[in-house]
């Protein structure tokens, strides 16, 4: 097991024919001062499979998709190391075929969702000697979860549709472009995603102020216009209800905060 590496914090993409489903995986070795207690990771949808070593056991976990705020403060500092596997909105979906309406906002022993890949994944944390071999060998078990496909094409669709506009589109326009009723979307998203079609685009909103933020902070009158907001009081008053912060708060503290990492996925992935 590797419990010790050069980088603190190691991070690859999925390799391109699974980045619909896994998105990057995250290889972390904190030390006492790493993660501070107020440490609070932003809802980004999307789950998440989690792996860490104490010094004395493994802890195997499935974060659900994330709909509110998540205070992780200091406790992965108690940990040797510790792998995240992010994945898409949809990728716990299609790797457990379980709904996940019963994941949203949890943190579940692996073991008790789905234990033969918790097995396949504690034997390539313990066995892995390096951080690369740590990454080909979850490739290798997440792989034989994606040679077919579960996750819904008119969902795929959906979820496109929105992610294009940054979640500035009505329900009822979705349903038109997939051809589906919004209350079949409703049930596909809350089954294959965690949350209802709303909820979704909301959080796509939301992640995209967060993006533009982080990029180049400006003023949140000329932001709350480019997310398409009404004005700037409902951009506040939805900005705060989401992250539970203000926007003003989230520009001083934004260190205090971790959201989905695209931007550092995204980096990576073009330098493939």
């Amino acid at each position: 097991m590797i419990i010790k590496n050069d980088n603190q914090f190691n991070m690859f993409p999925s390799r391109m024919e699974m980045r619909k489903y896994v998105l990057y995986y995250n290889i972390v070795f904190p030390k006492g001062d790493t993660f501070i207690p107020q440490y609070t990771l932003m809802p980004n949808a999307c789950g998440t499979l989690s792996l860490a070593f104490d010094g004395n056991s493994i802890i195997a976990e499935l974060w659900g998709t994330s709909l509110t705020p998540v205070l992780l403060g200091s406790e992965p500092n108690n940990y040797l190391v510790l792998l995240l596997i992010q994945l898409s909105p949809y990728g716990l979906y299609q790797i457990t075929r379980q709904s996940q309406a019963e994941f949203a906002d949890k943190r579940l022993l692996l073991a008790d969702i789905d234990y033969e890949l918790f097995r396949s994944l504690q034997h390539a944390f313990v066995t892995s000697k390096t951080v690369i071999d740590l990454v080909d060998a979850c490739e290798k078990i997440l792989y034989r979860r994606m040679e077919k496909q579960v996750v819904s094409a008119a969902l795929l669709q959906a979820t496109e549709v929105i992610s294009n506009s940054y979640g500035q589109v009505l329900v009822r326009e979705v349903a038109r472009q997939t051809s589906y009723s919004e209350r079949q979307l409703n049930r596909l998203f809350l089954t294959q995603i965690g949350m209802n079609i709303k909820n979704f685009a909301r959080l796509t909103r939301f992640n995209y102020v967060l993006n533009n933020i982080q990029k180049s902070p400006c003023f949140f009158a000329t932001l709350s216009q480019q997310a398409g907001y009404f004005d700037q009081a409902h951009f506040d008053k939805d900005f705060k209800a989401i992250s539970g912060v203000t926007p003003q708060k989230y520009l001083t503290t934004m260190s205090d905060f971790y959201y989905d990492g695209m931007d550092i996925y995204n980096t990576i992935s073009s330098k493939e």
